[in-house]
């Protein structure tokens, strides 16, 4: 013989309070409430959206280690297109950056000189 509804449900309650699972459907409820479990049983896409691209190379700890005090090629240097002498590896990224810096400088787009923002030259009853 069966347990009453009333017993199964408040014995269903119990055991959610104590495993911290999700509260049963009230009497009468409809059986198609969302619960959001689809989504918690789902695979997680981060490991293998990160295994799907290639590892980047960051120049920054490699010129440290190379060119940086004690390291094997310490003080060589090489000409840059813009005429500065630098060194370490070579980043083609930074360099494209770096020229293209000094074109919106030629033609007067560049970043305004310090102290000659937008703000600064709102002056002093300005909206804040």
């Amino acid at each position: 013989m069966r347990p009453p509804a009333p017993v199964l449900h408040a014995l269903a309650e119990a055991r959610a309070r104590i495993f911290q699972t999700a509260p049963p459907r009230a009497l009468g409820e409809s059986p198609s409430l969302r619960t959001g479990a689809k989504f918690l049983k789902k695979r997680l896409v981060g490991p293998s959206m990160l295994a799907y691209y290639p590892p980047t190379v960051s120049f920054k700890p490699l010129n440290k280690a190379l060119y940086g005090p004690g390291g094997p090629h310490e003080g060589e240097t090489w000409q840059a297109p813009d005429g500065t002498t630098r060194t370490g590896l070579i980043d083609l990224k930074e360099l494209q950056r770096l020229h293209d810096v000094e074109h919106k400088k030629a033609i007067g787009k560049g970043p305004p000189k310090k102290g000659q923002g937008r703000r600064a030259t709102r002056g002093k009853g300005g909206k804040r």
